[in-house]
């Protein structure tokens, strides 16, 4: 009850007062790019302007994305400002709830457990107090794992192919259809990648998609180890020092380490689903896996990503409750390692740093240690990864279904 009206005060009550104490800056790369679709200019004008230091900004997503954007610079600024968090709140809340109902025993109190989690895990909230487009694929990747589930493969292809045409990397989740034989998942999801990626042709012009494909998407696809990016990628350049406060050349060995992580990553989660039928929970332990990989796979995992965790964190709960593994102890081990690391360090981390802050660091023995520890999230999603496909693939602990 505490968490569901300190929510409500945060993000409904406070922002119609026009009191919100949230940053919103991404919103307003959000907005700035659907006045550009509505003047007709260039969306990634910002984003191409500024490049240097890390992180980037502006606005990075497909041209079809920044065309339905539109309706925002058509409305007064607070009306438009109020209108998107109340969006981004109904996809946090519906996202939550799904992931819950669908993978908590229905002993729990699962209602509960959605509004702490909804409201107090760290990076679920940084979308809503930012205004981060992420909350829209949360829900999306909890509507594909219900769809998952439940066997409805037309509507997991279309799910994730959304998601994909907001953020790229849950397109990696076609591991999971291909290996489970599903054909006509794989081909709603080619549809829907289809129509997006025409509709922003038909919208915007191929110019614009030639620019993102070109201009844009070499940006996010450098090595960096900003902070914020909890991916492999992110945690090597942060073990080795390299793009850490500003982009550096690529170094070929982190290319290779990084293109072989990311293998194994799909490799395994192709290794562990298979078309035959298993249990509930562990299905959704297969999903869980392979939202792993994506996020550890991916150039760049922001912090604000990593609230696809709950799926993952869910499914984890789901397998010990009912009793899917004989020896739990190393997946609870892990996944509360992973829950801490990202519900409490990472914000804590974040909170209390700041750019001339990490610049005077870097000049210190300290340096190396601290970026450690930042990525720690990285580290324990990693741990966890493991630790979920070895017990997953054991055959004594796999039940039928």
């Amino acid at each position: 009850m505490a968490a569901t009206v300190a929510g409500l005060i945060d993000f409904v009550l406070t922002p119609l007062q026009g009191r919100f104490a949230g940053e919103f800056e991404d919103y307003k790369d959000y907005l700035a790019a659907a006045q550009a679709v509505a003047h007709h200019g260039d969306i990634y004008a910002t984003f191409l302007d500024h490049v240097q230091p890390i992180p980037v900004q502006g606005f990075d997503y497909p041209p079809v994305v920044g065309w339905l954007l539109q309706p925002l610079a058509a409305l007064p600024s607070s009306t438009a400002a109020t209108t998107w968090l109340l969006l981004l709140l109904a996809c946090t809340v519906a996202g939550t709830a799904i992931i819950a109902f669908e993978l908590l025993p229905a002993t729990w109190p699962r209602l509960e457990l959605t509004a702490v989690f909804a409201f107090l895990y760290a990076p679920v909230t940084y979308n809503l107090w930012h205004g981060q487009m992420s909350a829209v694929v949360y829900l999306f990747l909890a509507l594909a794992l219900r769809s998952w589930l439940r066997g409805k493969q037309l509507s997991l292809g279309v799910y994730i192919g959304i998601a994909a045409l907001i953020k790229i990397a849950p397109v990696m989740l076609i591991v999971l259809l291909l290996r489970r034989r599903w054909w006509a998942a794989c081909a709603s999801l080619a549809v829907t990648l289809a129509i997006g990626v025409g509709g922003g042709i038909l919208t915007l012009g191929a110019g614009t998609l030639r620019e993102y494909v070109t201009r844009v998407l070499p940006v996010l696809g450098q090595q960096n180890g900003w902070i914020y990016n909890q991916s492999a990628t992110g945690a090597l350049n942060r073990l080795t020092g390299h793009s850490v406060l500003a982009f550096q050349p690529p170094s070929i060995v982190l290319t290779i380490a990084t293109v072989a992580i990311a293998v194994t990553a799909v490799a395994a989660v192709a290794w562990l689903v298979r078309p035959s039928e298993v249990s509930r929970d562990v299905r959704g332990a297969q999903f869980a896996v392979a939202i792993l990989a994506m996020l550890l796979a991916g150039t760049v995992t922001w912090f604000w990503h990593l609230g696809a965790l709950l799926v993952v964190l869910a499914s984890v709960a789901a397998l010990v409750a009912g009793g899917t593994i004989r020896r739990p102890r190393a997946v609870v081990i892990a996944g509360l390692a992973a829950l801490v690391a990202t519900g409490l360090l990472a914000p804590l981390v974040i909170g209390s740093v700041s750019m001339s802050g990490l610049i005077a660091l870097s000049h210190t023995g300290l340096w190396w240690p601290v970026l450690q520890l930042i990525s720690a999230p990285a580290f324990t999603i990693a741990a966890l990864f493991v630790v979920l496909v070895v017990e997953l693939r054991r055959p004594s602990r796999r039940m039928a279904g």
